[in-house]
């Protein structure tokens, strides 16, 4: 059963330089950044939604009528062939899987309440394929799947399984949301220190896989672990946010597929000033405060990188003023109006292209002024700068640096 409740993530405060450094406390930080909204339960199947866009799951089976006059039933999508007739999931030759191009609330169309339904004239097997785990399939790091997985969604914000190393991050005591991760190896998991560093160890899972959180009839399943030990940077400050980077070591490997994959790790001090096209995902608001929503379904965010001592003279600016430096430990992307990561995408990856669909990371979700305010970039963790101290820790656990280094053509 999925049960996502959104809570506010710690306080953030950002870091003057003059003659003598200043923090901005709490107070002040709400003038900034708006003031943090009352958390409110309802990302589940069972209770009232944050978001209003997609409605509730759908109860039993929902019987309508299509536009020829014909009964059909919504059924997940991969029990429909391109005719809308349901088929058997489990014969590969007749299956809908990967045939259909779903439209959602179109004009003269079925809409079934669940975004992975549509309306079959005849009712399939509900048994859904799974995955299985086959290394000849796997492209190595950083492979998006540009297409998704299955079927292509019109009008969502991402396709299944299109980024397989976006990961939720819950409170293991009642499920709720606290931010995104990125997967760098089939038992570490990277995240902002900021979003984890009040949870005490064995109090955090992570899902991975997940795409639509009001539902779990996606045509693969997501996998769960617990998180047996967190690791935050030394040098961390949660006034500030320097140094805002944590590796989660998970209970058990996951087993990687095609939805469940890691994400490249640059080189120590790769710089990606220049790059563009750049992409973050997560499932947070898309305005900041309380009149953003959550979303249902993971979204993209697509970003240029801008230089460091741009991105420093543009907070300038701000309500920062003029005495703020950009600490090294940041890069930046966006400033483009109405285009950014909002509360909620806390850890959340930004990916840069290196060809041939194929991301390495960049930076980790931090903080902003506002959200999508024109030339205000939001800033990120400089993950490159961390690339050492990973490899390091990673040999400490015992674990493969390999995993985000290995691309396969």
């Amino acid at each position: 059963m999925k049960l996502f409740l959104f809570l506010v993530v710690g306080s953030v405060s950002v870091a003057f330089t003059s003659s003598q450094s200043t923090t901005i406390e709490p107070i002040l930080l709400n003038n900034i950044f708006g003031t943090p909204p009352t958390p409110t339960p309802g990302f589940g199947p069972s209770t009232k939604g944050l978001e209003d866009i997609i409605v509730s799951s759908t109860e039993g089976i929902s019987t309508l009528v299509d536009k020829e006059g014909r009964s059909c039933q919504c059924v997940p999508y991969y029990l429909c062939d391109s005719n809308n007739v349901g088929v058997d999931v489990n014969n590969p030759n007749i299956t809908g899987f990967g045939e259909l191009d779903v439209r959602f609330g179109e004009d003269n169309e079925i809409t079934c309440q669940e975004s992975v339904e549509i309306c079959c004239t005849i009712p399939a097997d509900p048994e859904k394929p799974k995955p299985k785990p086959d290394p000849t399939k796997l492209k190595g790091c950083g492979y998006r799947n540009p297409k998704g997985l299955g079927v292509t969604f019109n009008g969502a914000h991402t396709q299944f399984g299109e980024f397989p190393w976006v990961v939720a991050l819950m409170d293991s005591k009642n499920l709720s949301y606290i931010g995104v991760g990125v997967l760098i190896n089939p038992e570490v998991v990277m995240t902002g220190a900021h979003v984890i560093y009040k949870y005490p160890p064995g109090t955090i899972k992570i899902r991975a896989g997940e795409w639509d959180t009001q539902t779990e009839k996606e045509i693969f399943g997501y996998e769960e672990r617990a998180v047996k030990e967190t690791y935050i940077h030394s040098n961390f400050n949660h006034k500030n946010l320097q140094n805002d980077i944590a590796l989660l070591r998970l209970e058990r490997p996951l087993e990687l597929t095609e939805h469940i994959n890691v994400i490249c790790m640059p080189e120590q001090n790769e710089v990606f000033d220049s790059h563009k096209n750049c992409i973050a995902n997560g499932w947070g608001k898309d305005v900041f405060g309380l009149k953003g929503r959550y979303a249902v379904i993971l979204k993209k965010v697509e970003v240029d990188m801008v230089p460091h001592s741009r991105c420093s003279a543009l907070l300038k600016k701000t309500r920062l003023g003029a005495n703020f430096k950009l600490h090294n430990s940041f890069v930046c992307a966006g400033g483009e109006e109405g285009k950014d990561t909002c509360q909620g995408d806390g850890g959340a990856p930004l990916v840069c292209p290196t060809g041939n669909d194929r991301y390495k990371l960049t930076g980790l979700v931090a903080w902003g002024i506002g959200c999508g305010e024109k030339n205000v970039p939001a800033a990120y963790t400089n993950v490159p700068m961390y690339r050492d101290w990973v490899d390091k820790k990673l040999e400490d656990w015992g674990l493969l640096v390999t995993s985000y280094i290995k691309e396969i053509n």
